[in-house]
């Protein structure tokens, strides 16, 4: 299916495995797979498109089974996504997100943007080509952050999981570290003055119950 003048897209799974692609067309493309008792409603509203996967009612569903999606989304690289999943990881390749959140799933991004990032009982692997300002969290999981370029703050928190935030030469960043029951390492960085560039940017890096591990690629 595909949908023009689109600006915008709000995307919310249960049990889904989203895959979201920016792509160089000016419009947008949705596919799906449906395996079991599972609905799909996908609704333009203006300039926003609308995509909503969850099980179907109990009533329609007599046994109670649970069903999933796998739901491919491409769109033209402008499009802000906003993306949620519970119960099932989420990709993106080329993508700009307002927000990408999982719960007990993975996020997984290549070449992305992203204002705010967070999972819980899941890992993120964030490769970022700008970030800032950008607010990334996980809860009983990883979280591995690669940004080329900052435009703004980070802050960067992870419970119960290792942190691992590695940042270029272009990333004008001065690091600010916090833990509780872990170490700190800085690669390539001063642990005295941990200042990349002219440090305009602040980045703040804090774990509980885990290492932090900031790297300069």
């Amino acid at each position: 299916m595909e949908f023009e003048s689109i600006r915008e897209v709000e995307i919310k799974a249960v049990n889904g495995h989203l895959d979201i692609e920016g792509w160089k067309n000016d419009y947008a493309e949705v596919s799906y797979v449906l395996h079991g008792e599972v609905d799909v409603k996908i609704e333009q509203n203006g300039d926003k498109l609308i995509i909503k996967e969850e099980p179907k009612k109990r009533f329609l569903n007599l046994l109670g089974e649970s069903g999933w999606a796998e739901i491919n989304l491409k769109v033209p690289k402008a499009v802000v996504v906003n993306a949620k999943n519970v119960n099932g990881e989420l990709k993106a390749t080329g993508v700009r997100f307002k927000e990408a959140a999982t719960v007990n799933g993975r996020i997984d991004l290549e070449d992305c943007e992203a204002e705010k990032l967070s999972a819980v009982n899941g890992e993120i692997t964030a490769h970022l080509s700008v970030a800032g300002p950008l607010k990334a969290s996980t809860v009983n999981g990883e979280l591995e952050i690669t940004i080329k370029e900052l435009e703004g703050d980070v802050e960067a928190s992870c419970v119960n999981g290792n942190t691992v935030l590695r940042l270029t030469d272009f990333c004008d960043a001065r690091i600010e570290t916090k833990k509780a029951n872990g170490d700190v390492e800085f690669v390539g960085i001063d642990p005295d003055e941990p200042v990349i560039g002219t440090g305009e940017f602040t980045v703040k890096v804090s774990t509980v119950n885990g290492d932090v591990r900031v790297e300069l690629v």
